[in-house]
């Protein structure tokens, strides 16, 4: 399973930010505490020296009771004996408003008045630590929330606005198609990588067309220059077979060499339709009725049925009219009912149909399925010792394609099915 980059890097995001603030919670926390009880104590120490320099030299042991009824955080209580120097604690004391135990942090030191031995008191009122965990984990709370949105909008919303050149390129790299020899128009970006990538995709693209429009240009002078030879050759080859003073052996030999360049010469001119294809210098169209070149492509190959005694059926139950080059519609249908004669044993039968904008052709065989990723390959042959070239399927998915028709191939009850879409809006 696939994951956009986007949506994987928002989690990582998130699981890390997640981890921070998990860790950085209680040490928050603590270092709080820590320094609450540290402002505490020093709070403490101010209010004891300050007792010591401005209240102390002036209270006599009569003004004790008035003194503690008149100040509640400073207290003058009896002497404790275990006190001898400073000593601060933790210590819960009842809050009469409240009416409920309060944290307090203490100061307990030593003191004489009029020379009798007493305790100074100093207290400071703290935070409860419930109140403060539940201050951090709130405002924490509120955090992750804020964090987590604003991770999610700018990776939703900057981030696709900074990546949309990528996505661009992407999608053109997608439709792109080297023999409609069209470069792809890249969005304009200042992001250096989206730059840099861009430009290498163009001189891939670039070397790419080259060296494609380079084999193109070779196979179509090849099959160009082969043309005349083997003319010259096969028309040799009749010539030497009229002349009379040859055996039979010699006459099985120059047969032999007459299929061969009959083949060779069928090859030179599928393998220079497939270049012209590839360089669409078919754009001549006219208006053509399919009907009518289905009856005259089966005239001619239902006699080549009958001799290998295959029943040939037809129903044509259309009037369907297409735009298209003629050249190009007799060559579709004629490779199709080639490829079904060539594959289609004794006695066996073939179907033709066209039925509204649909084509559809079946052969009886008693093989099995054939792999779809590689019938319209170029020389790709279910049977290696056919005579055929291995090109007429791929003719036939060549001109589907170029003009934006469709091909389906099924295997149902041991029949070959190939079927031509030639209005692909229909519904079927």
């Amino acid at each position: 399973m696939t994951n956009k980059l986007l949506d994987k890097t928002l989690r990582y995001y998130i699981v890390f930010a997640l981890l921070v603030l998990i860790i950085s919670a209680p040490m928050s926390y603590f270092t709080t505490l820590w320094m609450y009880s540290g402002d505490t104590r020093h709070t403490l120490k101010i209010s004891k020296r300050a007792f010591f320099k401005y209240s102390l030299p002036h209270i006599k042991e009569s003004d004790i009771k008035v003194w503690n009824s008149m100040n509640w955080n400073i207290r003058i209580i009896d002497p404790q004996p275990q006190i001898r120097h400073d000593s601060i604690f933790n210590q819960m004391i009842l809050d009469t408003l409240e009416h409920e135990d309060q944290p307090y942090r203490v100061l307990m030191t030593p003191i004489r008045i009029e020379k009798k031995p007493y305790s100074l008191l100093v207290r400071v009122n703290m935070i409860e630590s419930e109140d403060l965990v539940r201050s951090i984990v709130w405002v924490f709370t509120g955090i992750i929330l804020l964090l987590f949105a604003g991770l999610y909008f700018i990776t939703r919303y900057l981030s696709i606005k900074l990546w949309k050149p990528f996505y661009d390129s992407l999608a053109q790299i997608e439709h792109f198609e080297i023999d409609k020899n069209i470069q792809p128009q890249w969005l304009e970006t200042n992001i250096e990588e989206f730059s840099r990538l861009n430009q290498s995709v163009n001189k891939l693209i670039e070397r790419n067309i080259a060296i494609y429009n380079s084999q193109q240009e070779f196979i179509e002078n090849a099959a160009h220059e082969l043309q005349t030879p083997l003319a010259v050759f096969q028309a040799k080859l009749d010539t030497l077979l009229q002349t009379g003073n040859i055996t039979i052996a010699q006459a099985d030999i120059i047969s032999f060499l007459n299929q061969s360049v009959t083949r060779l010469s069928r090859l030179n001119k599928n393998l220079l339709l497939l270049s012209k294809l590839d360089h669409n210098h078919y754009t001549e169209n006219e208006l053509l009725s399919v009907p009518e070149v289905l009856k005259r492509q089966i005239d001619f190959f239902s006699l080549q049925a009958e001799a290998k005694e295959i029943q040939f059926i037809s129903l044509i139950d259309s009037q369907l009219t297409i735009s298209a080059n003629s050249s190009l519609i007799e060559v579709l249908v004629s490779n199709l009912l080639l490829n079904a004669v060539r594959h289609t044993e004794s006695s066996g039968c073939i179907d033709l149909k066209m039925i509204g904008s649909r084509l559809i052709l079946s052969n009886t065989s008693r093989g099995e399925a054939l792999d779809e990723s590689k019938i319209y390959s170029r020389f790709s042959k279910v049977n290696p010792s056919s005579q055929g070239s291995g090109l007429g399927l791929s003719i036939v998915k060549k001109i589907v394609n170029h003009y934006n028709w469709k091909l389906i191939y099924k295997w149902e009850n041991n029949l070959h099915l190939f079927e031509v879409v030639f209005d692909i809006q229909e519904k079927f």
